[in-house]
């Protein structure tokens, strides 16, 4: 499963919630980042700009898509191209997990209009064994290995790591000191560190433009 499917899976609720926030789509295009880089295919230069290392299939359809999304812009700063590509890649990844039934569609639906689709657990054990090994590392239990040294960076970027790694799962532990965790993890991984400065900026960037166009559209609207 690529690091991007497992924080999708760990980031959905059992009842089909979105853990993840309104920046789902960055931080799933920063996975499938993170996993090109691990996978020496993206790299970025002493410019901090991306770079192909090496094109070509991966062996994954998904994470070819990704190759080429990059590829074709390359020479931009990680954080002005996560938002472009998150929004084709969650549909892709839902859809995918899907057919392995982790997950699935259930459409929300008022007055014969589907309003919406939420993506409920459909199989619990590999989204539970996910998260126990998340909430080892989290606790000091086990040291952090590139996969789970990822998805946490990944989570704690995207201010989604208390919410994902639930209570009864560090006992003892309140949200700072599981934040805190997140961050120390975080330091020290290039792939993960440069990731995660790239996605909480793009983060950012998003949520200032949101901001900006609602403040017009409130004031134009006075």
């Amino acid at each position: 499963m690529l690091i991007a499917e497992e924080l999708l899976l760990v980031g959905t609720s059992p009842e089909g919630r979105n853990l993840l926030g309104s920046q789902r789509g960055i931080g799933l295009a920063g996975a499938l980042l993170t996993e090109l880089v691990l996978h020496e295919r993206l790299d970025v230069d002493d410019r901090k700009r991306l770079r192909v290392v090496e094109g070509g299939s991966t062996g994954d359809p998904l994470l070819d898509e990704a190759l080429v999304r990059f590829g074709e812009r390359e020479g931009k700063k990680p954080k002005d191209v996560l938002d472009r590509v998150g929004r084709k890649v969650q549909q892709p990844l839902l859809e995918s997990l899907a057919r392995q039934e982790l997950l699935r569609p259930e459409p929300v639906k008022a007055l014969g209009l589907t309003l919406t689709t939420r993506w409920p657990v459909t199989t619990a054990g590999p989204r539970d064994a996910i998260l126990a090994d998340l909430a080892r590392v989290v606790t000091g239990a086990a040291e952090p290995d590139s996969r789970t040294g990822a998805l946490i960076s990944l989570l704690h970027a995207l201010d989604a790591l208390p919410r994902v790694i639930a209570k009864d799962l560090r006992p003892g532990m309140t949200n700072g000191e599981v934040k805190r965790r997140g961050k120390e993890i975080t330091k020290g991984r290039w792939a993960s560190e440069a990731v995660v400065k790239a996605v909480q900026e793009a983060a950012a960037a998003t949520a200032a433009a949101v901001g900006a166009a609602t403040a017009a559209s409130s004031s134009s609207g006075s």
